[in-house]
């Protein structure tokens, strides 16, 4: 089974001269894994993908994480 896992995230960040400004980042990563895989085995694999978003930034404002399942018949 093929899973698609996406992660966005922005965050406040300090650029001179600036009030404001923010930065986004975006991860996407794929896996084949069995049919057996259970729905905490994939929040898992989400829960390290926020873990590695959140890190690039002191203070994250959002964080947004998708699951995609595809199938082939």
């Amino acid at each position: 089974m093929k899973i698609e896992l996406e992660m966005r995230a922005f965050g406040k960040v300090e650029v001179q001269g600036t009030e404001d400004a923010y930065q986004s980042t975006e991860f996407a990563r794929v896996y084949k894994l069995p049919k057996e895989t259970t729905i905490g085995e994939l929040e898992s694999l989400l829960t390290k993908l926020f873990d590695e978003v959140e890190n690039g930034y002191s203070n994250p404002q959002q964080s947004l994480g998708k699951i995609t399942i595809r199938a082939k018949r």
